[in-house]
């Protein structure tokens, strides 16, 4: 019984996250000479590599209104691994941005991942000034 419940345990990866997740996490938005540059923190919790990421985004203005469709291209992401990524986009205000939605995944690729993996198995989360997710 003791085996099985520490066989169970190791499902969890080591920093107590369950297995199996794929974390984006929206950390900032800041403005820059061109536009608004958004920072992502991304962490590949699947059991293996990604070759390709990419998430089709949706961003609303601040009377729910949308601004702007878009995909994100996050590339290769290693299992197990946390990266930061950024985009730039161009003519947009941040403060003109109300919330922003992962509409889907555009791309979705590694050994033994099923193309649906990173949207079913995605959570996402806020850390600017916008609500952020699904």
């Amino acid at each position: 019984m003791f085996l099985l419940l520490m066989s169970c345990l190791t499902a969890e990866a080591q920093d107590g996250r369950p297995a199996d997740r794929f974390d984006l996490q929206l950390n900032r938005l800041s403005p820059s000479g061109q536009g608004c540059l958004m920072t992502f923190v991304v962490r590949n919790g699947l059991p293996a590599r990604l070759e390709k990421s990419a998430f089709e985004m949706v961003i609303f203005n601040g009377e729910g209104l949308v601004e702007r469709m878009t995909v994100f291209d996050f590339g290769a992401l290693p299992a197990g691994k946390t990266v930061v990524r950024q985009f730039e986009m161009q003519n947009m205000a941040c403060e003109g941005i109300g919330r922003i939605l992962v509409n889907g995944a555009k791309a979705c690729t590694g050994e033994g991942i099923a193309p649906d993996t990173c949207i079913d198995a995605l959570t996402a989360e806020s850390r600017a000034e916008v609500p952020f997710g699904s």
